[in-house]
């Protein structure tokens, strides 16, 4: 089991490690989490570890509601957020009380953000079961949900009190959904962790879980401690995101979010190439690392329908934004582009 701190002005911990649901009740009293618990959970993931939970934290000796809403992206919005307030309200939640997500990063997006609204703000706890929310979303404290105009485009920044990673349960999780958690692992490896770049070319991450989320927290952890609310290196975070937000919103949530963050990466890697910044090897690598995990690099739409749904963009600054430019494998950049500048960039990236 690992333990990685995450040193913001609220720390906590986050606990990796197998079969370790079944002591969520100790981890959170040495947190000092007493009261009523609420947890939050999708129609996925109710029937595989809703029961268990509930069963462990009982015979921890707390009581416990929960809120079960229809899974996918799409319920990612200001009516499911506005159902768990409710839920919140009529379980007769307090300030003392403590809503907990259990799930992928939906759940701990939406959970989150109604904890830091409730009440002005109760604790919550992330319980992550993809991979996609245990090595990414889970850590740093960001939360949000969808608006018609765009992803993530309301929200706020809560840190959770802890965070309980029980590996074992990306062993339910299907190819396609794992898939969605190695986008943000290759996005993590190309950043800033050269040994886990080559650690992915050699091997498979599912030989080990908790080795390859332990060195994404660990990384993750780090650019937080020093920018928590992303005025400045955090922004490091959101390579290939610029693209990736593009291909939802114009695939009206249908492509996933590891998915299209593969394909912001692969636009990414194919415009370093073609302004200079890195050579045909390094390309060659990175996009063959994409795919070898069944990731596409390709989009599906053109420079100009990405750099048009860009301007909607959360990153947006009057008429610029910011993009992550790739350098080498630990040697990324932020540079701000106008947003005219936005469609050749992404046409410089697309195949």
């Amino acid at each position: 089991m690992e333990r990685i701190k995450i040193n913001v002005p609220d720390s906590y911990d986050v606990i990796i490690g197998k079969g370790i649901l079944d002591k969520t009740a100790d981890f959170l009293k040495e947190v000092g989490i007493e009261g009523k618990l609420a947890i939050v959970c999708d129609s996925n993931v109710a029937p595989l570890y809703l029961g268990r939970l509930e069963s462990a934290l009982k015979a921890g000796g707390y009581d416990t509601v929960h809120f079960v809403f229809p899974a996918g992206e799409e319920s990612k919005n200001l009516d499911t957020l506005s159902d768990i307030l409710e839920f919140f309200a009529e379980s007769g939640l307090t300030r003392r009380d403590t809503a907990i997500a259990l799930g992928g990063g939906v759940t701990g997006d939406m959970t989150g953000f109604a904890s830091g609204a409730y009440m002005r703000g109760i604790s919550y706890v992330q319980i992550p079961t993809t991979l996609l929310a245990s090595v990414d979303s889970s850590v740093g404290g960001k939360t949000a949900v969808d608006l018609k105009a765009g992803k993530n485009l309301a929200g706020l920044f809560i840190q959770p009190k802890v965070v309980i990673c029980d590996t074992d349960t990306l062993n339910t999780l299907e190819e396609g959904v794992y898939a969605d958690g190695m986008a943000e692992v290759i996005k993590t490896a190309i950043l800033g962790d050269a040994e886990l770049f080559e650690a992915l070319e050699k091997g498979s991450p599912r030989d080990n879980d908790e080795y390859v989320i332990s060195r994404c927290v660990a990384y993750k952890g780090r650019v937080v401690s020093e920018d928590e609310f992303e005025m400045g290196v955090r922004k490091l975070l959101n390579l290939g995101h610029t693209p990736a937000h593009s291909v939802e919103k114009l695939s009206g949530y249908t492509v996933p979010h590891g998915h299209a963050v593969a394909m912001g990466l692969g636009i990414m890697t194919r415009s370093a190439r073609a302004e200079g910044l890195i050579d045909q090897s390094l390309e060659k690598r990175i996009l063959s690392l994409i795919e070898k995990y069944s990731l596409p690099t390709v989009s599906p739409y053109s420079s100009k329908e990405l750099a048009d749904t860009a301007f909607f963009d959360k990153k947006r600054q009057g008429n610029s934004i910011s993009v992550i430019k790739v350098r080498g494998i630990g040697d990324c950049f932020i540079e701000k582009l106008q947003m005219n500048e936005v469609e050749a960039l992404f046409t410089r990236g697309i195949k």
